[in-house]
């Protein structure tokens, strides 16, 4: 998997991690209280970005350990490709039916303190019917389409394409960024 990551800049993870974390993940998704997303400038743009979302802070103790294994690989990143990543941050997010997120980099214009950007998918028996799948243009220039099935971890490089298809149901999901800046690993 590391071999494609370095040639493509994608890389899947089924089955990341055990029932009962993905349980308690599931469930700390479902009751915590989510605010408007907004795009980099602070602006809410529906038409562009419709989803709800949630930092991971010291009040999603299930999120924190989430957060944990993510800065794990972190440290595993830099030993193997020398990534410089230095912390990493995550927030639930909720896609109503009916909202994506449309074409975009993980890094605004003139930025690069993202290295690589992560999705962990929450809901179970997700069908292509009900939409909501990650579109990916990798490093060569092939489009990926990856469905947001449960326990499975979607990495790619910041730098690249991406886009959030519409969903039809409930989509829920946690954003990560493994970044260069402030705090070392």
């Amino acid at each position: 998997m590391l071999d494609d990551f370095l040639h493509t800049g994608v890389m899947v993870v089924d089955d990341c991690f055990g029932a009962d974390a993905v349980r308690a993940l599931q469930t700390e998704s479902g009751y915590i209280d989510y605010k408007d997303a907004h795009l980099t400038h602070g602006e809410r743009e529906v038409s562009i970005r419709g989803d709800r979302i949630r930092w991971i802070d010291d009040a999603c103790p299930v999120g924190l350990r989430y957060l944990a294994s993510i800065e794990s690989l972190g440290r595993y990143f830099n030993a193997v490709f020398y990534a410089g990543i230095r912390r990493c941050e995550a927030h639930y997010a909720c896609y109503p039916s009916g909202f994506g997120y449309q074409w975009h980099k993980d890094n605004p214009a003139g930025r690069d303190e993202r290295v690589i950007s992560a999705v962990y998918y929450l809901n179970d028996d997700w069908t292509d019917s009900d939409g909501g799948a990650i579109l990916v243009v990798d490093k060569l220039g092939n489009e990926q389409k990856l469905l947001p099935k449960a326990n499975r971890l979607v990495l790619f490089d910041s730098d690249l394409l991406h886009q959030v298809n519409i969903t039809h149901r409930t989509r829920f999901s946690i954003a990560t960024w493994m970044r260069r800046d402030d705090d070392v690993l």
